[in-house]
């Protein structure tokens, strides 16, 4: 009989004297801490075995995931074991035993390569939540889900490769899955392959120690979609590895599978690999998702906040979108943490909860909380002037004043913006005109208390 390990709770107590479920927060605490793909991979799946005299027992779904974790995670997840439960404690990590099978060797379709079935038994699956119709869509990612979608629908003969990228946390690994999963769905008799980088490289060097490379090509070229993530994590050393994803691009090229790569930045600056693999990435469609804007990362929140069927109010959720990073899995941690707070207290979620609860979730300097485009569209609603009118060269008074507010406010609330940008945003052409706004409406301000209120307002709007 299958050895099944069993999810539970534990329970300790907390410093109010209340009980919360630590396994939970142990989760939570690792999952804020890095890479959302790694821990959908590595960590989603982990079962609660027990603890004993000072162990955390730990099941993974295979031995696959049991040796990366005990290789690349245990340290941290001791250290965040103990703090969640107040002790130091070790862990150990276990994983069902592989059925032994005495099957055949079966000649595959590759030219002569021969599957050994039992070898590599442990897969890394794709997140069945992770679809196209639980992706938020916005003018950030319209043209990369489009994308997707197309090589879904026709793999291998859409656009071949196709090539993803965009910052961190913005949505790539969850179009990968998605293409995957659709394809699956869709076409249950192709074969899916999805595959971080550092697995890849991982794999290969476990092939080549152990002599095993006809099994490793097996693997990942008898595919018919093939999805590889996060590329820009393969070594400049790592040559032998350069050489197989050549190698393993051209064949499933050549034989019309569907390859589609991501990536944190496009092909031409991903530096440390070859020219020969930059060129083959350069080959097909290039596509890029660029960091949500406030009204997309407010529809991502509710889009969450449904699925978690938790009520959150339309204060927070704007608190949320507009103060923290434009990273997806950020804003997703808000609201477990939001959650997790409600539970642990007791208490309905409200703003003030929010401010205090999420005070130590990161904030992204580089990246500007308000965008010329929302003060722009702020603006011209509130006083009743056409954006295009406002960004034209009118001199009529009511289009001039706002006009001025709008560089006021960019130079105030964009900070990491030049005068010259703004200016340019404007349609002018020297700084000094951003200047010369910023003066007339602080005079403004100074002497006429209803647009001083006016201001503010719009201050007030775009910041919360």
């Amino acid at each position: 009989m299958e050895n099944v390990a069993v999810k539970t709770e534990i329970h300790v107590p907390s410093h109010s004297g209340d009980v919360f479920p630590a396994w939970e927060n142990f989760l939570h605490s690792i999952k804020i801490s890095i890479s959302s793909k790694f821990y959908d991979t590595f960590f989603s799946a982990l079962a609660f075995g027990g603890m004993e005299n000072g162990v955390l027992n730990i099941s993974a779904p295979n031995e696959q995931i049991k040796n990366h974790l005990e290789k690349r995670y245990l340290t941290e997840m001791e250290q965040k074991g103990s703090e969640v439960f107040g002790h130091g404690i070790r862990i150990s990590l276990s994983a069902p035993e592989e059925p032994k099978m005495d099957r055949p060797r079966e000649k595959s379709q590759n030219k002569g390569i021969f599957i050994n079935q039992s070898a590599y038994p442990g897969e890394i699956k794709l997140n069945p939540k992770y679809t196209f119709d639980r992706f938020v869509k916005g003018p950030s990612n319209d043209h990369a889900l489009a994308a997707a979608i197309g090589v879904s629908k026709k793999p291998g003969e859409y656009h071949n490769p196709m090539y993803l990228y965009g910052g961190v946390g913005l949505g790539k690994t969850h179009l990968l899955m998605a293409i995957g999963n659709q394809v699956i769905a869709d076409m249950p008799f192709h074969k899916v392959m999805y595959v971080p980088a550092e697995i890849f490289q991982s794999d290969l060097v476990e092939a080549i120690q152990n002599n095993s490379m006809p099994h490793f090509k097996a693997k990942y070229r008898n595919v018919d979609v093939f999805l590889f993530d996060d590329i820009q994590f393969i070594s400049q050393r790592a040559e032998a590895t350069q050489e197989e994803i050549f190698h393993t691009f051209n064949y499933l090229y050549q034989n019309k599978k569907q390859v589609v790569i991501s990536s944190d930045r496009p092909p031409h600056e991903l530096k440390k690999l070859t020219d020969r693999l930059r060129s083959r990435f350069q080959s097909g469609l290039i596509v890029d998702i660029k960091p949500p804007n406030l009204e997309t990362r407010q529809a991502i929140l509710q889009a969450k906040v449904s699925e978690m069927k938790i009520t959150v109010p339309s204060d927070v959720i704007k608190y949320i979108a507009t103060n923290l990073s434009t990273q997806i899995r950020v804003l997703e941690a808000a609201l477990s943490k939001l959650h997790f707070t409600s539970e642990v207290e007791n208490h309905p979620i409200d703003l003030q909860m929010a401010k205090i609860a999420l005070r130590d979730l990161p904030i992204e300097d580089t990246v500007s909380q308000v965008s010329i485009d929302e003060i722009l569209r702020l603006v011209s609603k509130k006083f009743h002037v056409q954006e295009e009118e406002i960004k034209g060269n009118s001199r009529v008074e009511t289009i001039v004043m706002a006009r001025h507010i709008c560089m006021y406010l960019a130079k105030k609330l964009i900070p990491s913006m030049s005068l010259l940008k703004i200016a340019q945003a404007f349609g002018k052409t020297d700084h000094t005109t951003v200047i010369h706004a910023e003066k007339k409406i602080a005079e403004y301000m100074d002497s006429d208390e209803a647009i001083r209120v006016q201001i503010l307002e719009l201050e007030e709007e775009l910041q919360f």
